[in-house]
């Protein structure tokens, strides 16, 4: 029994051919009006031919230079010129190779005498092939410089909607009620017991919806100003929890490092949020880099006894933004012991 999901992707793949023969067709034609001045029932069938293998092979050759071109990473105008510059002289050469090739059987099947083969290859068959290349190149980069801009505008517009989202899950956060209450209850006991204790705590809660408000809208920040605004919001966890909760930074020189805004908070709320924690079995949760270019919030696994499981919205969008700003995914690690989130950072 065929899987309906397999009969779907047959489908897709039956459907994108015939649109590739279509297309064969569509050339063959024009060529054979511009280029000849006539429509050749011979000509046409081995032109349609050629063109059908010569599309089919060349949105191939596309789809490989151009897979994983990271808009955001350095020298990105540089390396996408030389790929395209790469992808028309291989393409050039395997139009020349296939096109030799189609002609050499044809002649094998309509002539006998292969006294004049080379001879109309060059003097009429290669004009026609070259002057039709020239004119496939510069419609093909035409094409291809319109699916970049349009996959461009297609990500800045899926981005704005991400970012959008991102704001009102942020605003949120910031109303949280429960967040706030116990911060509140916090306070309440420590202006009774220590009076400059809670002046700290209310510079750190202060400080913490200044980050939120002033950096909401941003798709990058510092790493370091990231770590102080997490430094602050464990602060005020701290106090409440005692000696329940342990946080440890250990990236050394992060000024040069950019992160997406409220990311590691996130990753540091997530895991306070869904694990227990004892003054017998703290929960510890680190934060180090991995490489140049990851930052990995790792912590021991003590999970709460949830009614539901998590659904995980919140990594689902750190992955999207990530994706979408950063061109790279977070990475997720479960163990019975740990929960670890890799999640990307860039060099500034």
């Amino acid at each position: 029994m065929i899987h309906p999901a397999s009969n779907k992707t047959l489908s897709k793949k039956i459907t994108w051919h015939l649109k590739v023969f279509a297309g064969a067709v569509f050339v063959s034609l024009i060529f054979a009006i511009v280029l000849k001045q006539k429509i050749s029932v011979d000509n046409l069938y081995l032109s349609l031919i050629l063109t059908f293998l010569q599309l089919e092979i060349f949105i191939w050759l596309g789809s490989w230079f151009f897979r994983s071109m990271e808009v955001d990473s350095p020298g990105f105008k540089k390396k996408i010129i030389f790929r395209l510059l790469s992808f028309y002289v291989v393409v050039l050469f395997s139009a020349i190779l296939l096109f030799m090739i189609v002609y050499f059987i044809n002649y094998t099947l309509n002539y006998n005498d292969f006294s004049r083969f080379f001879s109309d290859l060059l003097n009429r068959e290669m004009k026609g092939f070259f002057a039709a290349t020239f004119i496939g190149f510069a419609l093909g980069a035409l094409f291809f410089f319109y699916v970049q801009w349009s996959e461009a505008v297609e990500r800045v517009q899926k981005l704005r909607e991400e970012k959008l989202i991102f704001q009102y899950e942020t605003l949120k956060n910031q109303v949280n009620p429960h967040f706030l209450f116990n911060c509140l209850n916090s306070l309440s006991s420590l202006i009774k017991k220590d009076t400059d204790l809670s002046e700290i705590f209310i510079q750190r809660l202060s400080s913490v919806y200044r980050y939120i408000i002033e950096n909401r809208e941003k798709e990058l920040v510092g790493l370091k100003t990231e770590l102080d605004f997490v430094q602050n919001y464990f602060f005020l966890q701290k106090l409440r929890d005692e000696e329940k909760i342990h946080l440890s930074i250990e990236t050394g020189d992060d000024n040069n490092i950019a992160v997406l805004p409220v990311s590691v908070q996130m990753l540091v709320e997530n895991a306070l949020k869904h694990n227990a924690a004892t003054r017998s079995q703290p929960l510890e949760i680190t934060i180090h880099f991995e490489g140049i270019d990851k930052l990995v919030v790792r912590n021991n696994l003590q999970k709460k006894n949830q009614l539901e499981p998590s659904s995980k919205i919140g990594l689902k969008n750190l992955n999207e933004r990530s994706r979408l700003i950063l061109n790279r995914e977070i990475e997720i690690h479960e163990t019975p012991d740990e929960f670890v989130v890799k999640i990307p950072v860039k060099a500034i």
